[in-house]
Formats: structure tokens, sequence, C-alpha cells
């Protein structure tokens, strides 16, 4: 029987985090524009470069509320289950028909908006062109702006920034 093509796997030591506490963290040097970040990663310069920068904002006119989506958020009642790397948001609700965990918003890699209702009894809805659909539970859903984002019985107008 012949050997795996694969190398072998690497001797403890090799890690930062394997040294023993009684010797200094090996530290590596980095390259022109990386971002040292507060845990020791180095963020590549060109990492950094390709972030988006496209955001959305949802306007609600009956409370003068303002959300800004930049990177995934949370929105309901009283956002408990809030996924990692989102913000939680509590929607202004005096009609009390927004779900605790209601609908969360995420960017992917090239800045498309998605939505992703969590169950909530009254549902998501996009309007758009007069036509109003319903975003289905637990099924990320691809939103263009502009459009309007019926939460419950809340209406945000839906525009890129």
């Amino acid at each position: 029987m012949s050997a795996l093509p694969y190398p072998p796997p690497p001797e403890p030591g090799w890690c930062v985090d394997d040294q023993p506490d009684d010797q200094p963290a090996v530290r590596y040097p980095m390259a022109d524009g990386d971002i040292d970040d507060w845990d020791g990663t180095v963020l590549a310069h060109d990492f950094m470069h390709r972030q988006q920068s496209r955001s959305y904002e949802l306007h609600n006119t009956m409370t003068g509320q303002d959300i800004v989506i930049t990177a995934g958020v949370l929105l309901g009642r009283k956002p408990s289950q809030v996924p990692e790397g989102a913000h939680a948001i509590k929607v202004e609700d005096p009609t009390r028909t927004v779900s605790r965990n209601h609908v969360a918003f995420s960017l992917d890699k090239d800045g498309v908006l998605w939505a992703e209702d969590y169950g909530s009894l009254n549902g998501t809805f996009v309007i758009r062109d007069g036509a109003e659909s319903q975003i289905s539970p637990h099924t990320p859903t691809k939103v263009e702006a502009p459009a309007t984002i019926r939460v419950g019985d809340q209406f945000f107008t839906l525009k890129q920034r």
C-alpha cells in the first residue's frame, strides 16, 4: 500500500497558539498596507479594498425610524436570536404586529441585499411597482431597491445609499 500524496501534519509548536506560556509569541512581519487588528490577525490591504461600500436605508414615515444596513441586521420587536456578525435593531412598533425576531437583512460579497423572514407571525413583504410579494419564512430572498418593505404592519421605504 502506497503512502498518501499529502504532506505530514505540522509539528507541535508551529502555530502561535501552540507556544508554551513561558515563551514569547512569534510575530510575522506585515507587508506594506496590511492592517493588524485587535487579536493579531493580519488583514491584507487587498482584502480591505474588496469590501463592499454599498449600504441601504430603511425609513418608516409613521414612526420616523431610520435603519441603515451596512452589514447583517436582525429586525424585531425585541431581537434575541441574532446571527453571528449581525446587529440587533429594535423596530418601533406601536401596533405590536412585529415579531420578537422578525426579519434579517444581509449583504453578500457583491453588495446585494438579502432578506430572510424568521418565521414571523405577520410576515415580511416586498412591494415593488405596485405588486406585493411575501418573503417565504427561513428562505433568503434577494431584495432590490427602491422598494417598500412591510414588516408586520410597519412600512419601510428601502433605498440604496
